[in-house]
């Protein structure tokens, strides 16, 4: 590759890495098992190619709260898109959104970004920045705006076993103003530890699972957890039907004395790209 190819390649990574960290928009990584993804590889086709998918969820039953505060009306709508650029074999890009709408108005919106490196076939690094923003409406803490913003650092253990994906992962918490908990009473949250399995049968059916453990001090048992199940039927090259669940609770009680939890049911389609 030439020198100006390599310049080149430079500023765009340098670029992309800004970018990644100067986001001022709790989101988190959905999973979702895409082993079909045909990799576009941005260093040695010099070309940025975008992969990912499109997608519109109906969320019924659902109880999980509007706004950041964790008030408001209940989520009926989520829409947005996941997309990935494959900078070389072995780290890989990821931007997604999501957006909440209560039937009548968008309500939030949850940014996501991530950069994921593999040091080794089954040893990964990564570093990411979440962040949630009420639409309208403004939260407060204290008397204060208030929105979920925080970035993290960690690492992940994922194997394949035929059509199987597994991997163990773990991240630490910087710069956060997330607290564990769901009444917003606990400490800021430090680390989160949690399980990926994921399968994909080739006529076209797919099972996506994350769940993981949130805690205010590293390397001790979880106060709070989060779960999703996503299931998809790929009907053609461009649509996939979905549903699923989701589920966010506390497992200790609270320091106020409260123990909650929210749950959902996602029913709808995503349209790969």
């Amino acid at each position: 590759m030439s020198l100006k190819k390599h310049k080149k390649n430079g500023f765009f990574l340098a670029g992309l890495l800004l970018f990644f960290f100067s986001q001022p928009l709790l989101a988190y990584e959905i999973f979702i098992y895409r082993p079909y993804l045909e990799k576009r590889l941005f260093l040695e086709e010099n070309k940025i190619y975008l992969r990912g998918e499109f997608y519109a969820q109906f969320l019924y039953p659902c109880d999980f709260p509007s706004y950041n505060d964790l008030t408001g009306p209940e989520d009926r709508w989520n829409f947005g898109f996941q997309s990935f650029i494959f900078i070389s074999q072995k780290t890989t890009f990821l931007a997604q959104l999501v957006t909440h709408d209560d039937a009548h108005k968008r309500t939030k919106f949850d940014w996501h970004f991530s950069l994921k490196h593999s040091l080794f076939e089954n040893f990964k690094l990564m570093v990411g920045h979440d962040s949630n923003h009420d639409s309208d409406y403004q939260s407060l803490i204290k008397e204060k705006p208030f929105f979920l913003n925080r970035n993290y650092a960690g690492l992940s253990i994922p194997f394949k076993i035929g059509h199987f994906h597994l991997e163990p992962f773990t991240w630490f918490l910087y710069n956060t103003n997330q607290r564990v908990h769901l009444d917003l009473s606990g400490q800021k949250l430090r680390q989160e530890y949690g399980l990926r399995i994921g399968f994909w049968i080739p006529k076209g059916f797919g099972l996506s699972l994350q769940i993981f453990a949130q805690t205010q001090k590293h390397f001790s048992l979880g106060q709070a957890y989060r779960g999703d199940l996503i299931m998809r039927i790929r009907l053609s090259d461009w649509i996939e039907l979905s549903w699923g669940a989701g589920i966010w609770a506390d497992i200790e009680t609270s320091p106020l004395g409260n123990k909650q939890k929210f749950y959902k049911l996602m029913w709808g389609v995503a349209i790969p790209f």
